[in-house]
């Protein structure tokens, strides 16, 4: 007898529910169909902590129906700040004593719900989600996938985002790195979430600067920041610019060549009219609670319907 790793779970499926400083555990095991009905086998269940003690240890006749339910007293719980993870360990005797499969894997406790009045909830707490959709990226190495979905799910954290909906072979690593994976329809969580990829696939990039990382950075992070969007400015018929700034400081001011422009209180987004662009190089630069960012723009003049017009070069954007 052996472990289905092409089920749920590559073998073991582990439902945790969270109430009064315990965790109880309902464990399902998905074994290989065999010719042969396999008969007096031993399944050994063992969870350990970080430091490798033992926490839990459950022995159960593998023929056995009814599901495995174990208890942990005052477990660490496991969320997006501090994602602790237990590891466990399955093992499969025969009669004889013979070990005849090992599973081991790691097992978060946690529980999410949604209740009718207070919304979702992590481990009994109000909990919000920011949920992104991901595509892992197609690289001709696997040790190159890996640096660049590691490097990008960083990023979405950095973002703010707390829960991911993306391809399963990576629900091991997001546990590690404290995403919540949602795996049903997204449009439950959001009429409108961010689809991002790795570097190489059709839609938006991680490996870009993009105005859309930053607008859901500007609502989810909590991290002070402020972000000229080059992709937002546009010459305005008076020949001044209109400069959209993301930023989740609750103040921002906007400097045009050191000279303070305006000063702007708002949420997220703040789009800013009539920037002065006199000269043939315009130095933005955008303040709020500590946090900067300035950009240089050079204006390259054009014929367009036997008029003189000019369009917009970006070059050093600094951030601090």
């Amino acid at each position: 007898m052996r472990f289905d790793r092409k089920a749920p779970g590559q073998g073991v499926d582990a439902v945790c529910s969270l109430e009064s400083g315990r965790a109880t555990i309902e464990w399902k095991f998905y074994f290989r169909k065999e010719e042969q009905k396999s008969m007096g086998y031993l399944l050994t269940l063992i969870m350990r902590d970080k430091e490798g003690e033992t926490v839990l240890l459950c022995m159960q006749e593998a023929e056995e129906e009814e599901a495995l339910v174990s208890v942990v007293l005052h477990p660490y719980q496991w969320n997006c700040q501090t994602p602790y993870l237990y590891d466990v360990e399955a093992v499969l005797q025969d009669a004889e004593g013979k070990e005849t499969d090992t599973l081991r894997r790691q097992l978060p406790l946690r529980e999410i719900c949604f209740h009718p009045r207070r919304g979702w909830l992590l481990n009994g707490a109000e909990f919000v989600l920011k949920a992104v959709e991901y595509t892992a990226p197609q690289c001709a190495s696997q040790a190159e996938k890996q640096r660049i979905v590691l490097e990008d799910l960083n990023l979405l954290k950095k973002m703010g985002a707390n829960c991911i909906h993306t391809d399963p072979s990576l629900w091991k690593l997001c546990d590690r790195l404290g995403l919540l994976v949602w795996d049903q329809d997204m449009a439950a969580v959001e009429k409108e979430i961010p689809c991002l990829a790795g570097e190489g696939d059709g839609r938006l990039s991680l490996r870009q600067e993009s105005s859309l990382f930053y607008r859901y950075k500007a609502k989810w992070s909590d991290e002070p920041f402020v972000y000229i969007a080059p992709d937002s400015i546009s010459v305005m018929p008076s020949g001044n610019l209109k400069v959209a700034v993301y930023s989740n400081c609750c103040r921002v001011v906007l400097y045009s060549d050191g000279v303070l422009f305006e000063f702007q209180s708002g949420d997220g987004e703040f789009i800013f009219q009539e920037v002065p662009a006199k000269g043939p190089c315009i130095t933005l630069s955008a303040e709020g609670d500590g946090c900067s960012m300035s950009l240089s723009l050079h204006k390259t003049f054009q014929k367009s319907g036997g008029m003189n017009c000019y369009n917009m070069i970006l070059s050093h954007p600094h951030n601090s």
